[in-house]
Order: structure tokens, then C-alpha cells, then sequence
């Protein structure tokens, strides 16, 4: 008797594990004939359908009809393609699924390796990407967009979802600036990325290419991945695909899922490099540092800042804050009757453009010594740290007898004001501090009687009165038009010496 029962449960279990999927439990059923085969299973029929694996990602664990979804594809393909459901963490309530349909989890545990996309998608030709509440009608619908994508010169197929078409949208991808601008791109079926409820075919070897293939919003993820390597999505205007059940039915479902959104966006940017978007509509939304978070990058090191070795400029955010810095010191300067100007290269960068230069990390300004009397903030910042009525922050540098005034207490981008002392019509700093600049040096007073004005941040800022001999005397001559990075001697990713001429 007892054989018996363990010969049962033996065979129960192997009837168990027949049906579980890659990576995961595979439940529910779906009529005979028409199951999937387990993903990264090799069949060559002939049929582009053989060769074709939709991943269903797009989908909400507290509210989706993902079941049904991945139902619909397996029978319009009639159980020739494979499908399989792609999430960040264990799905709960868990997925009721057909067999042999793996629910695939990309986050690991101290038990649960990192799955391999690679394995999952071995033997495909083309992936199709299907957001959840999607409708295949039949096999004729799938082998369309297969040939659409064959057919072309676009590395992806866009097809809409239910009643509203898709919005087709231009990437201008500057990864050295950290910015992506998008603009419309009206009645085209040619652009660079979409938005709305998308269904995307594509190469399974250029999925594969991406860095972030399962990154999520999908749409805008691929479309920035995208842009950057040249791609165009080709837009289907017919076919579009059906819809199920509608999901996020009430109010708090729909702000939940909002949010959950913006979440993913802002990681998704953050993976992406990506601190400035500009929309369709011009307005500019922010992903980088604020005046409530530290700096986007540490400590500079041989004057050359982190972004520089990882072949980028200063982000954009942190331009922001150190030009609300350098006008809030501006105004200071200018209300205490102190006489000042730019330096070194803040002012390079103000007769370049009238602004920072785009690699810098801070803003100088020269002081008559004398003047630090006049101006309460500073004359405080020698014996202490001083937090200002607007949030800025007043203190002497801690590696040198000048000062720095820093964009908030959690965010240390500032601006350094260095005092100079006339001696025998030369500006000298009286050996009182040094930054290993090459700009640190005297300069006769002459430069300074009287001070000039240039524009730099949106605003007139005082300056030296014959810029152009000032700046070849602390940098050497043709500094204007050569622009250099700070450090010539050390080695920077090869992009940016073709930046230094745009």
C-alpha cells in the first residue's frame, strides 16, 4: 500500500511540473490545440508565426485582464507563437495564466537567480510587445505586422490599442546634455517614438541589443533607446488591435496607476541619464537634482567632474541651480555697493554665450577685498556658516581664505568669491588663498577702472573692461576661441573632443 501511495505521489508531481512555465507557475487553461509553446522552446515551421514571442509587460498587478490577453494571441496565432508575462517582482494576486505560458520575474532574491531574457527569447525572430487588454482577431492580424516590419526601414511596428490612435512624436536625443526634446510629428507613419496604448513589433535581436529591454513605460523606452541608435517606428493606421474588459474603472484605480507611472518615468530617466525633458508643448519637466537633494555628482577630483569621464557635460538641473545661485549673489553684491566681477572661466563663458560654460561645476566672482566690510553676509560667513532669508548658504571655503555661497543646505552647488587687494595698481590675493587654478594669478588694477558689463545667466553681471586681454592673461592667448576641458592631460571618453567644437 504504502509503494503505491509514493508511486501516486511521484506522478502527481510530475504532472505538476509538466505544467509549470520557465521561471514560473503557469495556471489556468486554454482549449485544446490551441497552447503555446513553453518560451525558448525551438520550432522552425516555416511560418513567421513560429518564430514569434509576445511578452505581455505592460499590465498592473491590482488591476489587469492579463490572462485573458495572452489567451486571445495564442489562439489567433493558433498555438504557433509563444507568449510569456514579464514583471519586476512576483505577481499577487497571482496570474492566472494558460500552460506553458511562464511568468517570467526580473528582479532576483536570495533564492530566485536574474532570469535570462537571452534563454527566453532564444529561436525568436520578432517580439511583440502587447500591452495588457489587448484583442488578436486572428493569425492574418499578426502575419500583418510581421510583414510591415520585414517589409520596411523602421526597426519597429507600432499598432494601436482599442478606439485611440497613437500619437507619433520626434526624439532629439542630446545625451551629452542629458536632455530629450519632443516635438510632434503630425499625419507621419514614420517617427521616432510613440504614445498611447501600443502594441510594438520588433527584432528580437534588436530588443536584445537594448540596454533596458524590459524598461518600462515600453513605448518611451524604446523610443528614447531608440532614438539613440537611429531608429524610426513605422505606425500601422489600419488594424488596429481590439480591446477586452475595461481596467481602472473608478477614480482611485486610475490615480494608483497614475502614479505608478510616474514612478516608472522617473526611473526609467534616471537609468536613462536623462535629467531634462522638453514636451511637445515646450514645457520642461526635471528629473535631476533639486534645491532638497544633494548635487547630481561628488566631489570634483583634478578639476575634471565625474560627468566629464562618463563622457557628458554638466547636467542641466545643476546649470539651473547655479545660475539661481550666481543672480541671487549677484543681487547681494549688488545691494551692499560692492565692487565685483566674473572670473576665470564664468567669465569665458559669458563673451563665449552669455552663460556657464556647459561642462562647468561652479561660477567665480572677484571681490575688492575691502568691499567683504560692506556686505553683511559674507563679513558673517568668516566665523560662520549663514543660511540666508531666500535659502542660500554663506560660509568660507574650507580649503582657502575666500568664499562660497552654496545653492541650499542639501545641495552644495555654489558660487566662490575670491578677494583680491589692490597693491601698486596690481590685484593681488596676498597669498591668502589658492585653488591650483590656472586662472589663480595678479592681474593689473587697470582691468578693474572702471568695470565693465556682460550678460551671463539671463542678466548683466559686471566684468573687467577689456574682457579679451583679461582672459588671455589668465589663460593664454586665442583662449575665446579654443574652448578646452579643465584638465588637457587627462584622458576623456572620445565624444566629447567633437563636442568641444559644436
Amino acid at each position: 500500500m504504502l509503494v503505491v501511495m509514493v508511486v501516486v505521489c511521484v506522478a502527481v508531481v510530475m504532472v505538476r511540473q509538466a505544467g509549470q512555465g520557465v521561471w514560473g507557475n503557469a495556471q489556468g487553461t486554454i482549449e485544446a490545440g490551441k497552447v503555446g509553446r513553453l518560451a525558448g522552446q525551438e520550432e522552425d515551421t516555416g511560418d513567421p508565426l513560429g518564430r514569434l514571442v509576445v511578452l505581455v509587460r505592460e499590465f498592473e498587478t491590482f488591476d489587469n485582464d492579463v490572462g485573458e490577453t495572452v489567451t486571445s494571441v495564442l489562439r489567433a496565432c493558433g498555438g504557433l507563437c509563444r507568449a510569456a508575462v514579464v514583471s519586476d517582482q512576483v505577481v499577487y494576486p497571482p496570474l492566472v495564466l494558460p500552460p506553458r505560458v511562464p511568468s517570467v520575474v526580473l528582479t532576483p532574491d536570495l533564492l530566485r537567480p536574474r532570469p535570462n531574457i537571452h534563454h527566453l527569447l532564444r529561436g525568436a525572430r520578432h517580439v511583440l510587445l502587447l500591452p495588457d487588454g489587448a484583442r488578436c482577431s486572428s493569425s492574418a492580424q499578426l502575419r500583418d505586422l510581421v510583414h510591415l516590419l520585414e517589409g520596411g526601414d523602421a526597426q519597429v511596428v507600432a499598432v494601436g490599442v482599442g478606439g485611440t490612435p497613437l500619437t507619433c512624436h520626434r526624439y532629439t536625443l542630446q545625451v551629452a546634455a542629458w536632455t530629450l526634446t519632443v516635438a510632434p510629428a503630425p499625419q507621419s507613419e514614420a517617427c521616432d517614438a510613440v504614445s498611447g496604448r501600443a502594441a510594438l513589433l520588433l527584432h528580437a535581436k534588436d530588443l536584445l541589443d537594448l540596454t533596458h529591454p524590459m524598461a518600462r513605460p515600453l513605448p518611451l523606452s524604446i523610443g528614447v533607446q531608440g532614438a539613440a541608435r537611429g531608429w524610426k517606428v513605422h505606425v500601422g493606421r489600419g488594424g488596429l488591435l481590439g480591446e477586452g474588459r475595461q481596467l481602472f474603472s473608478t477614480e482611485h484605480l486610475r490615480w494608483k496607476k497614475d502614479g505608478l507611472e510616474e514612478e516608472r518615468r522617473r526611473s526609467l530617466y534616471e537609468s536613462l541619464g536623462i535629467k531634462k525633458v522638453v514636451s511637445s508643448g515646450g514645457d520642461v519637466h526635471w528629473y535631476g537634482c533639486t534645491r532638497t537633494t544633494p548635487r547630481c555628482f561628488p566631489t570634483v577630483v583634478q578639476d575634471t567632474p565625474q560627468y566629464l569621464h562618463l563622457g557628458r557635460w554638466t547636467p542641466p538641473c545643476c546649470l539651473e541651480g547655479l545660475r539661481a545661485t550666481a543672480r541671487h549673489v549677484f543681487q547681494v553684491l549688488k545691494g551692499c555697493r560692492a565692487r565685483w566681477w566674473l572670473e576665470g572661466g564664468t567669465l569665458l563663458g559669458a563673451v563665449r554665450s552669455g552663460d556657464i560654460i556647459p561642462w562647468d561645476y561652479d561660477v567665480d566672482i572677484g571681490i575688492y577685498a575691502a568691499d567683504v566690510e560692506r556686505c553683511p553676509a559674507i563679513k558673517a560667513a568668516r566665523w560662520q556658516t549663514l543660511e540666508d532669508g531666500e535659502g542660500f548658504v554663506w560660509q568660507r571655503a574650507p580649503d582657502g581664505n575666500f568664499f562660497q555661497v552654496h545653492f541650499s543646505t542639501a545641495n552644495h552647488l555654489h558660487v566662490d568669491i575670491f578677494p583680491f587687494t589692490p597693491h601698486g595698481g596690481t590685484m593681488t590675493r596676498d597669498g591668502a588663498w589658492s585653488t591650483g587654478h590656472r586662472q589663480d594669478v595678479d592681474f593689473p588694477e587697470h582691468f578693474l577702472r572702471p568695470l565693465a558689463a556682460v550678460t551671463f545667466a539671463g542678466v548683466l553681471a559686471s566684468a573687467p573692461n577689456n574682457v579679451r586681454d583679461f582672459l588671455e592673461l589668465k589663460f593664454g592667448p586665442g583662449v575665446i576661441e579654443t574652448p578646452q576641458y579643465p584638465n588637457p592631460d587627462l584622458p576623456l571618453p572620445h565624444n566629447l573632443t567633437a563636442l568641444l567644437h559644436t
